[in-house]
């Protein structure tokens, strides 16, 4: 233990002694404090707190993860290149200690950096809300929407497969009835069949002028306080899902309110009748391409734990709204005050640092330091591109197919690095969850992270350090 700790001593002492750490200090405070005065929101109070979450969370995040590679490589490389791992190993230290006190050295700097640069965020954000001269309304709009920790409820899918299945059987019975024949080899079928989904998945994204589509959600929490809000939070966009061309348009939310209807019978339950009612007396005027919410009430919420509601396309062009599953509509529900949230997001950067600290090391285990850096970044980068490919429809063209394939099976082995982006969910008051982070430490710390990390310790301790010459 020892050795351990002297090991962690002399990492720290290295990377100060380089004044890493005095420039890391810098560049946090000036993302911290720059950003926020420098990006220009929507002029709204609600907005301006948001971008010093965002963004000042999101760049602090960026410039440690980046620094983690770096330093792993430098410290890892720089003792063996400069001779110094020679004098170490020559004493009675193992050099799986010298690797882990490395990485642990390492770790710590980088967690001594992100508490620094996050208790200043947190200390800034909640200052500027109290010190801005923001309205009561603006204040109580922001504790309800950013300074706060939501659950997301998202609407049931259906299962795509499973009913273009259906509507393909029906297909072949319509034309078996017509006395035309049918090819039922299975290339065909398979492009039947992928034909028949493409359309279910347009048709579930688009809602055409004059059109009305509803969305049900279950699993809600039942017996909440009628004063207490729900949220409803979608973004939409007009003709295509881009962000170019987008406009005003209108449109009309309704929900369903169950009203008791007690009978004659009294040791009979009490049935529930559904009706619809508009969350507003006419078409609404709002921006595509960009989020919006708006407050519904917990009356909405069936014994079952179900909410319905519908979306009212009235566009002023009669064209077509698009709405992205990962946009919504989706529902927040308070569930954590802000403080608890943002703690939880620290976390998260946490395992992110500790992921990256630890591809670091095991890069540069056996390799120089341009050579490790590279092979890290690289590695991150197919994560990012596996993450897009499978993010494509796996029913279009074979191209798709063959990317939705190859996207899932580099997921396998691959850590996208974008899956620790938590400066969103925090900007946007989206609880982080408790399973999300023991997702991410099983899939990237635990089941691809240590297997590598393992590899790496062991090329070190095979290492042989004679080939190491110094040009």
């Amino acid at each position: 233990m020892i050795s351990f700790l002297s090991i962690v001593r002399l990492t720290v002492k290295n990377a100060l002694r380089s004044h890493i750490f005095q420039l890391l200090i810098l560049l946090l405070l000036l993302c911290i404090f720059l950003i926020p005065n420098t990006i220009v929101g929507d002029d709204t109070a609600h907005g301006y707190i948001q971008i010093a979450l965002k963004y000042s969370l999101g760049t602090v995040s960026f410039i440690l993860s980046l620094s983690a590679i770096w330093l792993g490589c430098f410290l890892m490389c720089s003792d063996a290149e400069n001779y110094q791992l020679h004098m170490v190993v020559s004493k009675p230290i193992s050099r799986v200690t010298i690797w882990l006190g490395k990485y642990c050295g390492i770790l710590l700097i980088h967690v001594v950096l992100m508490l620094f640069a996050c208790t200043i965020i947190y200390a800034t954000v909640l200052w500027q809300f109290n010190r801005q001269g923001f309205t009561h309304q603006q204040k109580t709009r922001i504790q309800n929407e950013v300074l706060v920790g939501r659950r997301v409820y998202y609407p049931n899918q259906p299962n795509i497969h499973q009913t273009a299945f259906k509507k393909l059987e029906a297909k072949n019975r319509a034309k078996e009835l017509k006395g035309e024949s049918v090819d039922t080899s299975p290339a065909t079928q398979r492009r039947e069949l992928r034909m028949i989904q493409n359309d279910i998945l347009r048709n579930i994204g688009e809602i055409k002028y004059g059109a009305s589509r509803p969305w049900e959600y279950a699993n809600l929490p039942v017996g909440m306080k009628k004063n207490r809000p729900i949220y409803l939070r979608w973004r939409t966009y007009v003709n295509k899902v881009s962000s170019e061309d987008q406009r005003m348009t209108r449109g009309m939310w309704a929900v369903w309110v169950a009203a008791p209807v007690k009978k004659a019978d009294k040791n009979r339950p009490v049935e529930q009748q559904l009706y619809q009612v508009p969350l507003s007396s006419q078409p609404e005027q709002f921006l595509t391409g960009v989020f919006h919410e708006k407050v519904l009430k917990a009356t909405c919420i069936q014994d079952n734990g179900t909410v319905k509601i519908a979306f009212l396309n009235v566009d002023p062009k009669a064209s077509g709204l698009f709405f992205q599953p990962n946009d919504g509509p989706k529902l927040l529900i308070k569930i954590s005050g802000f403080s608890q949230n943002f703690f939880r997001g620290m976390i998260v950067m946490f395992i992110q640092l500790a992921v990256l600290a630890g591809l670091a090391c095991a890069a540069a285990s056996a390799m120089s330091m341009p050579t490790a850096v590279f092979i890290v970044i690289s590695y991150l980068m197919f994560g990012s591109f596996a993450t897009f490919m499978a993010g494509t429809s796996a029913f279009g063209s074979a191209a798709n197919h063959i990317g939705y394939t190859v996207g899932n099976i580099l997921l396998m082995i691959v850590i996208p690095i974008q899956n620790f982006e938590i400066s969103s969910f925090i900007a946007n008051g989206e609880l982080i969850e408790i399973s999300y982070i023991w997702g991410i430490i099983w899939k990237y710390f635990i089941l691809r992270g240590l297997p590598i990390y393992l590899f790496g310790i062991w090329l070190y301790w095979r290492r042989e350090l004679g080939l190491v010459i110094k040009k």
